[in-house]
């Protein structure tokens, strides 16, 4: 995908990372529902663990952008949803594990609680998957 990234800078917070302050792209966009630490029967995975469930969750945004046509690197929003601010160590671990060399732009949020009360962490994911034809930005 041909993007411009937009002031890349290093996380000071607990998982050093590069994210991008913004980033500029044309394509096809890819929005998704926010995606949990769920199988696609809905079986819950790592109860009581943020960073399986955070695992979880990013293979599920990979399979998703897999079958829009694209792959992680097409991600560029990431929203980050935690019931704990101490979950976040363990969530962003797994996040860049993921992510590793994509530096999407990212917003974390903690809420009092989520759909189920067994999911600790919530990860909303935007996407633009580009053909040849942006290759002028």
């Amino acid at each position: 995908m041909t993007r411009t990234h937009i002031h890349k800078y290093q996380t000071r917070y607990h998982a050093q990372a590069t994210y991008s302050k913004a980033i500029r792209a044309r394509g096809d966009f890819v929005f998704m529902q926010g995606q949990v630490g769920t199988l696609l029967d809905g079986t819950v995975v790592g109860e009581g663990d943020p960073g399986t469930q955070a695992d979880q969750a990013c293979r599920n945004i990979k399979r998703w952008m897999e079958e829009a046509g694209g792959g992680l690197s097409d991600v560029c929003k990431l929203t980050v949803y935690v019931t704990d601010i101490s979950y976040r160590p363990a969530v962003y671990e797994a996040i860049n594990r993921w992510f590793e060399g994509v530096h999407h732009c990212s917003t974390g949020v903690v809420v009092q609680g989520l759909a189920d009360p067994a999911l600790l962490v919530e990860i909303d994911a935007m996407g633009v998957i580009s053909d040849e034809a942006d290759a002028g930005i």
